[in-house]
Formats: C-alpha cells, sequence, structure tokens
C-alpha cells in the first residue's frame, strides 16, 4: 500500500493476480498499519517530537511517512503522550509576581464563599489579532505531563476586543466595545462584585468615578477597593471558560 498510496489500487492489483476472494478495503487499511507500527515506526515518531514537539498529528505522519491514524495510535498509546493546550500570557515582571500572590490571597477566601460566586462578576476582553496571530486553541503540545507552555504576545499590535463578563451562574456578553461604555449592562449588576483589570482605559477618571458610583465598596481593579495585579488576566475564569 505504501508503494501504491491507496488501498483501493492494492485491492485491483490483489484482484488482477489472485481472483475475487481478497480481502476489503479496511482490511487492507488496517493490516498496512499494523506494518506501520513497528519500533523503528515507534522511535521515528519519538525523535519528531523531541525535536518538535509542537507538530500536528498531520505534520509528524508526513515527517516520519506513514498514515496520519497511525502517527495518532503511536503518540498516543505507543508513547503515552497527550495533547496539551498552549497559554497565551502577557510579559509578567519580577515585581509582579509578590502582587499576584497576595491579590490570590485576599482572593482565594472570597471564592469559597458560595453566595459570592454568585455575585463576583470577573470581566475581560478577548482580543483578536489583525495581523493573523492564531488561536490558542490550534495549538498543542504534545507531552507525557503537562508542560505549562505559555506565548507571550506582543502588546499594542493591531487587534479587535470584545468584552464580557462572567460570574458563577451568568454570563453577559460577547460586547464589541465600539458599542459599549458599559453603562447598559453594569445598571444590571447593582447588587454585584465588578472586576476588571488594570488596562489603562479601565483607571481613567471617568471609568472609576462611575464604579465607585455604581459600585461602592463593590468593585475590584487598578484603584478600586481590592487591587487587581498588573498583567493578570491569566488569572480570571474567564481564561479558562471562554
Amino acid at each position: 500500500m505504501a508503494k501504491f498510496e491507496s488501498a483501493t489500487v492494492v485491492q485491483r492489483k490483489l484482484r488482477a493476480e489472485f481472483g475475487i476472494d481478497i480481502p476489503g478495503l479496511t482490511c487492507i487499511k488496517d493490516t498496512f498499519e499494523r506494518f506501520c507500527e513497528t519500533e523503528e515506526t515507534i522511535d521515528k515518531v519519538s525523535d519528531a517530537l523531541k525535536d518538535k514537539p509542537q507538530s500536528s498529528v498531520r505534520s509528524v505522519a508526513t515527517d516520519c511517512f506513514i498514515p496520519p491514524t497511525t502517527a495518532h495510535r503511536v503518540m498516543t498509546e505507543y508513547l503515552a503522550l497527550k495533547p496539551y493546550k498552549a497559554q497565551f500570557a502577557q510579559q509578567l515582571y519580577e515585581e509582579d509576581l509578590q502582587d499576584r500572590v497576595e491579590m490570590c490571597k485576599t482572593l482565594i477566601p472570597m471564592l469559597e464563599d458560595s453566595h459570592m460566586q454568585e455575585n463576583l462578576f470577573f470581566s475581560d476582553e478577548a482580543t483578536f489579532y489583525v495581523g493573523g496571530l492564531v488561536s490558542k486553541h490550534n495549538i498543542r503540545y504534545w507531552s507525557e505531563t503537562s508542560p505549562h507552555v505559555t506565548i507571550e504576545i506582543v502588546m499594542n499590535s493591531p487587534k479587535l476586543n470584545v468584552w464580557c463578563a462572567m460570574s458563577k451562574n451568568k454570563l453577559l456578553g460577547h460586547i464589541s466595545l465600539k458599542m459599549i461604555l458599559l453603562m447598559g449592562k453594569l445598571h444590571k449588576l447593582r447588587s454585584a462584585i465588578f472586576q476588571q483589570d488594570g488596562a489603562p482605559p479601565h483607571f481613567s477618571i471617568d471609568a472609576r468615578r462611575y464604579l465607585d458610583d455604581h459600585f461602592p465598596g463593590r468593585w475590584i481593579g487598578r484603584g478600586g477597593s481590592i487591587r487587581w495585579a498588573p498583567r493578570s488576566p491569566d488569572l480570571t475564569p474567564l481564561e479558562f471558560f471562554l
């Protein structure tokens, strides 16, 4: 089959050579793939992933001259590898680390309260890069254990943002920032605690005055009653569930 690159062609050759009592297409494909799963092939796949652990199943198959189904079976069954998603993260500075720890110490007890979970709304903007930055859902890192891969992104590149907010059982959004001043949506959250990160627009006098008026003592962020650590959008539930 490797020579003819098609189970159908192999079947025709067998029929011409041996008559009508020949195996079906599925049997031919399965037999070929079993021959592909030799120790030599397993070593080839292992070596390919050592050099490029972010390779797709199809690219591994191409590099090793085996079918994609065989490559996937070798990767998952013989090598016991799992595909882990890479996580985009803003670049952190040394002084940010302690800020993040202190913020988490404050928030964790709050999040253990079920009533607080229902009333605490985390908000964030999702970024779509005009320059074609690939979605993290299409990036995989093959490894036996989670490598905790992150990809630092360059800020200030052309992009479009959309906004949403999420609590334990409610989701508001997704809203284009061209359409929102937050007024209409935030009025619905008057009994809630509102969180936002420290992006420059969030720290404007007008934004903070609005939040102080509508969420007095009940908003988390830069300038709020609870300070949100800089460059830490990855610590919100939205990073994991949206």
